[in-house]
């Protein structure tokens, strides 16, 4: 903070008193502290003595005043050597000025050892305690009323000629705590803050408390420990960081637990730091008045976040960061690239409404390669390189980046943050109907609920290439990536029709990690192999409200990665249409039929994969899943009981190799005693033995009667037979060793 320091100069004439053998000169001012606080200091000027104890200092008086109209500042506090007093219990008006009388309570005083030649003391502090405002405030003339600014040393009285006048923005707030970083960067540790007037504080701040970092110090604030100090969140009411100050938010504390930083208002003359994973909520207002004076860091852990509930102001040369880690590890030959969006209104950008030019993006001089994308063009042709450094980015808007280094980089946008409502480019729906935009504030966005916000613009489906995975990470319906969406991250919507998508600062998050909604009957499969950490996801799911066509707002289509080696999984759907999220009628699961749903898999290598399948729990007790590898043959894997498949694969071998098969739950009847369960589906009968017993022989027969089909096999658990290529019902007979069981069964040609 600039210092306001104004001198109003005593003069004072030297008595030669029995304990001093030549004149002393002393100066008196009125100053604005470092810490904002209007403030009375006196010096000695000239002179062999330095005050004393010995030198019977009996009196210090002075008088403040400002306009009458200007609102009322009173005493804060003053040094305990001189405890100073309302001389006269109040103010006193005359010739447009209020008048205040102070002088000291107690004699003689214990001047402290700083008392050096040309050195500052300080003698009192004060503040508006009334509503804000500024004007003049001064020390007030001599004899202004009979009374004297007086310094009487060795029995002899000074009277000082004042002159000049200066003029303050009067302070309001009383910062009750001072960092000092005295014991360490803990926080939350008492003894690192002092009161206002420089009193011990034992315990941490937290609401209704207002904290001030002063510059000049050793120690900043840059860790918690909860556990120890208090145990309530990192907060304060009001925090204002000194320019050359700073403060550091920390992750997490000892204790592991979630930290999220609160502060009601917040003034920013130094520096303010959110590290990667840690969350800020201001609730008030933001104001920032140094360059970079709030920084948003990222790296591979995740990203900070910053989530303003009130306004945000900038001085002459406040400024914010904020910074996207990207990460690198494609292939010899490959790159990896990201789907990224401005961070802020850039410093330098003057092109139409917000947003940055390409040259902030460029993280690696003449190798980064940018791509927009072009709706109106089919789908595998949307990219468009662009590479002109003065290319408009708006805010919203997203592109593709990449370098051919391999390398990890850390992207940063230097400008305002944005906040409140904020609309994407337009968005056509003409060819492809996908846009590519992205999140443009400082803090994770809840998509479900901007999709719901949004559906007469897109559909409730999102897709985000994850390099890691070299594919593409699909979310709809509130159905697999993340719900939440991370600061600066591009991703694309699908169209429903022409328009914007609006962005509001009531669908903002602190998200650090990858979360997903708890659902019903769902199935997440994760196929992995081929190069180290190649991975592609697949959802199936069932639900009242889905068709056995596209339900464009449950349903992600499959995308194709943009590297030919890549693992790829999908299921299959009606008409063919291969789908990386697919939504089923539920009643097809709880029909009493087996269903089975392909599944396609294609990879780049000849070596072992494995696909994982998660989520089984959410399906109701007694429904069974089973994996079919049609290119193995052999028994069909219980995904119940073997959640984990690994097999060995060939870029060669058929895409559509896999087959799930779903039985629905039984009643709790069935559940009660086991039985042997018989299902249809196409031209064949399925029999699952849920029992203990052994099956000695399994027939068809048609409704005249006649046997069709009569198979004596050795006992299996789990038994696909054909049964006839003609539409009709049929009686399947389970004979075991010790019963028979028996199902009219439905063959559809």
């Amino acid at each position: 903070m600039k210092k306001h320091i104004y001198k109003l100069t005593l003069s004072v004439l030297a008595i030669l008193g029995f304990l001093y053998s030549e004149a002393q000169t002393f100066e008196i001012r009125t100053v604005e502290n470092d810490i904002g606080y209007l403030t009375v200091q006196m010096r000695e000027t000239s002179g062999t003595g330095t005050p004393t104890t010995a030198t019977n200092i009996v009196d210090i008086t002075f008088v403040v005043r400002y306009p009458s109209d200007a609102v009322d500042i009173d005493l804060l506090c003053s040094s305990n050597d001189y405890n100073m007093i309302d001389g006269l219990a109040g103010e006193q008006t005359f010739g447009g000025y209020d008048y205040h009388y102070w002088n000291a309570s107690n004699t003689p005083f214990n001047p402290p050892s700083n008392w050096v030649q040309n050195v500052w003391e300080d003698i009192a502090v004060f503040y508006a305690s009334g509503a804000t405002g500024s004007g003049l405030f001064e020390i007030a003339p001599n004899n202004w009323d009979g009374r004297s600014l007086n310094w009487n040393q060795g029995g002899t009285d000074y009277t000082p000629t004042i002159n000049g006048d200066v003029n303050y923005s009067y302070p309001t707030l009383v910062y009750d705590y001072v960092w000092t970083g005295a014991s360490n960067t803990q926080w939350d540790n008492g003894a690192n803050w002092l009161s206002e007037c420089g009193s011990a504080i034992a315990v941490a701040p937290n609401t209704g408390n207002n904290c001030i970092i002063p510059s000049g110090l050793s120690n900043y604030p840059n860790e918690v420990n909860l556990a120890q100090f208090g145990g309530h969140q990192p907060t304060c009411s009001n925090l204002k960081i000194i320019s050359g100050a700073s403060l550091t938010l920390d992750e997490k504390d000892v204790t592991t637990l979630d930290l999220i930083w609160t502060f009601e208002n917040v003034i920013v003359d130094g520096v303010l730091t959110s590290i990667p994973k840690t969350r800020l909520t201001v609730t008030g207002s933001t104001t920032i008045n140094s360059v970079t004076g709030i920084i948003i860091q990222s790296d591979a852990t995740g990203t900070g976040s910053f989530i303003d509930n009130g306004t945000i102001t900038y001085g002459a040369s406040g400024s914010a960061k904020v910074q996207t880690y990207l990460s690198n590890s494609a292939g010899s030959g490959n790159f990896d690239i990201h789907l990224v969006g401005p961070t802020v209104d850039e410093e330098n950008y003057t092109g139409a409404g917000t947003g940055a030019y390409l040259s902030a993006f460029n993280v690696v001089n003449g190798s980064t390669y940018a791509y927009s994308w072009d709706e109106t063009q089919v789908l595998l042709n949307g990219w468009q390189n662009i590479n002109s450094l003065t290319y408009e980015v708006r805010t919203a808007d997203g592109i593709g980046l990449s370098t051919i280094d391999n390398l990890p980089h850390t992207l940063e946008m230097t400008g305002s943050l944005m906040t409140g409502a904020i609309s994407s480019p337009a968005l056509t729906y003409s060819n492809n109907h996908y846009e590519l935009i992205s999140n443009p504030y400082p803090s994770s966005i809840d998509f479900d609920g901007l999709a719901t916000d949004n559906s007469g613009v897109t559909n409730d489906a999102y897709w985000i290439w994850d390099p890691a995975a070299n594919n593409y990470v699909e979310r709809a319906a509130g159905v697999g990536g993340t719900q939440h969406i991370q600061v600066g991250q591009g991703f694309f919507v699908e169209t429903n029709s022409a328009g914007t998508f609006n962005f509001s600062n009531a669908r903002r998050a602190h998200s650090t990690v990858a979360f997903r909604e708890t659902m019903t009957n769902i199935l997440s499969i994760a196929a992995e192999g081929g190069m180290i950490g190649y991975r592609d996801d697949a959802i199936i799911r069932f639900d009242e409200q889905a068709t056995s066509g596209y339900d464009v707002n449950m349903e992600a289509v499959f995308w194709e990665s943009q590297n030919s080696d890549a693992t790829s999984l999908r299921s299959v759907a009606e008409g063919n249409l291969e789908l990386a999220i697919n939504v089923l009628p539920l009643e097809s699961l709880t029909g009493g039929e087996m269903l089975s749903v392909p599944l396609n898999f294609d990879c780049g290598y000849d070596k072992e994969y494995s696909l994982t399948f998660t989520d089984i729990e959410s399906f109701d007790i007694g429904t069974e899943i089973w994996l079919e590898d049609k290119l193995t043959g052999g028994d069909w894997v219980s995904l119940n009981t073997q959640p984990v498949v690994t097999f060995t694969s060939s870029p060669d071998d058929a895409a559509d190799r896999f087959i799930l098969h779903f039985f629905g739950p039984t009643g709790t009847d069935e559940l009660a005693k086991p039985t042997v369960d018989i299902y249809s589906s196409g031209q064949h009968a399925y029999v699952r033995n849920n029992t203990d017993e052994s099956i000695r022989e399994v027939r068809v027969y048609n409704l005249s009667g006649s046997l069709v089909r009569n198979l004596k096999t050795i006992d299996q658990k789990f038994m696909k037979i054909w049964v006839d290529d003609q539409m009709a019902y049929y009686v399947i007979m389970v004979v075991t060793d010790q019963q028979v069981y028996t199902e009219k069964i439905f063959i559809n040609k």
